[in-house]
């Protein structure tokens, strides 16, 4: 798995990693990484892509592998004292895989899941078009879900968790073809991700690990592709700043 660090001359004891979702890539992410060094000097930021297919295995699963492997390499030799995590949607599934893992529950101190996407865990559900939970449907899980492995998690990291209630999403998807409309506000819309689905997943959250749970109302769910690009790498930027440097 490669890895990404900026900026590339920067000896830091910290580093926040960037767990993107579905249709997001190391490259994709360098707005953003940008907006964020420029006012997070003392980080290192690190970006890789996920694979994005696979024909033996759930790619949840391949992804939470690669993502163990991320920390395996940012952690070799003590390179990194502290690891502040953001991911966004599918993401989510990896990272909750990771704090599973006691070997790093030392060294991660904070996580921003950011609007994220819950799926199930059963082999039952894996091929099923319904992996996650959009905004007009309900979130009625029939198995048994990965924000239920929460509970499991090791450390004492601190989980905040942000969901995007920007109502741009109908019964047959987005309201807005452009991409570039997709930062409208409709009455009559839903967030493009369940807002009770959101919401239990901070409620999963144990007690020792529940950081805060956020609703932002000006960010599109797909934050590298709709709406307002520039405005929203300055948004996302601002509140993983607010939250990790506190």
């Amino acid at each position: 798995m490669k890895i990404s660090l900026y900026p590339t001359d920067l000896v830091s004891p910290k580093c926040l990693v960037l767990v993107g979702g579905s249709g997001d890539t190391s490259e994709g992410f360098d707005p953003l990484v940008q907006a964020i060094s420029n006012k997070l000097i003392d980080y290192s930021i690190c970006t890789f892509n996920f694979s994005t297919s696979s024909k033996t295995e759930s790619i949840l699963d391949v992804q939470a592998r690669e993502l163990n492997d991320v920390m395996g390499q940012l952690t070799t030799d003590n390179r990194f004292k502290q690891i502040d995590i953001f991911a966004t949607s599918m993401g989510a599934y990896a990272t909750i895989k990771l704090l599973q893992n006691n070997h790093y529950s030392k060294i991660i101190r904070n996580v921003i899941l950011y609007d994220p996407a819950d799926y199930y865990l059963s082999a039952k559900f894996a091929d099923s078009d319904d992996v996650t939970w959009s905004g007009p449907q309900q979130y009625v899980p029939k198995s048994k879900v990965i924000s239920d492995e929460l509970k499991e998690i090791e450390g004492k990291c601190k989980i905040t968790v942000v969901h995007l209630t920007l109502r741009n999403y109908g019964q047959d998807g987005y309201i807005d073809n452009s991409y570039s409309d997709r930062s409208i506000d409709h009455s009559g819309g839903y967030p493009r991700l369940c807002t009770d689905m959101v919401r239990a997943m901070f409620d999963k959250i144990p007690l020792k690990n529940k950081g805060r749970y956020i609703e932002e109302s000006n960010v599109p769910h797909a934050i590298l592709r709709d709406g307002n690009i520039k405005a929203n790498i300055e948004q996302v930027s601002s509140t993983i700043i607010d939250i990790i440097s506190k």
